[in-house]
């Protein structure tokens, strides 16, 4: 039995090692936000907008008023409201979530663009407290450039979000500029669904 053995194992040649594929796991896309992720997504602003970092100062209760019925009308209707020349446009937007199962969103991202010619602008994406430093940042941004595949994303952030820019940077975004109020512009090409 012992030389069987001995026989099976030691043919005189290395066996090649077998390598399993790997399974290439694929990030679940990006949900439509619910209406009661919005609460989350005003609660990172505020986290934000307490380190100077959001782009909604949120001086007063009339702004987070504006600002929630904005969202509101965003997860409802498909459109964001958007402030120019004095005027409110009607642009495209989504407020997208990145979540496991049915619990509370691990991230979200406002995406928003004035016409279907145009790039999407990341007006804001965020990940909890509690998932920041595992990736996910990285994780949400590849998701958002999957679920809007087809065209180039672009944003603006303060240079000060060391985290946001080495996620971007993870997920394929480049630095434009730096304006004079340290604010960087990062874009992505765009990207169709492989």
């Amino acid at each position: 039995m012992l030389t069987k053995l001995k026989r099976l194992f030691s043919s005189g040649e290395p066996r090649p090692i077998r390598r399993h594929k790997r399974q290439v796991s694929r990030a679940r896309p990006l949900e439509e936000a619910r209406s009661e992720d919005i609460d989350s997504f005003i609660e990172a602003v505020y986290q934000a907008d307490a380190k100077g970092r959001s782009p909604w100062v949120l001086r007063d209760k009339s702004v987070l008023d504006t600002l929630r019925r904005a969202l509101e009308f965003t997860v409802h209707r498909g459109l964001w409201l958007q402030r120019e020349e004095g005027q409110v446009q009607h642009w495209q937007g989504k407020l997208l979530s990145l979540r496991h199962g049915e619990g509370p969103p691990l991230g979200m991202v406002l995406a928003c663009r004035p016409d279907d010619e145009a790039a999407w602008q990341l007006r804001f994406f965020y990940i909890s407290q509690e998932w920041k430093g595992s990736g996910h940042g990285t994780r949400l941004l590849m998701a958002v450039r999957r679920s809007l595949s087809g065209v180039p994303l672009q944003t603006r952030l303060p240079m000060v979000c060391h985290s946001a820019i080495d996620s971007l940077e993870a997920a394929g975004f480049t630095r434009q500029y730096v304006d004079a109020f340290e604010v960087a512009s990062y874009e992505a090409p765009a990207k169709w669904d492989e």
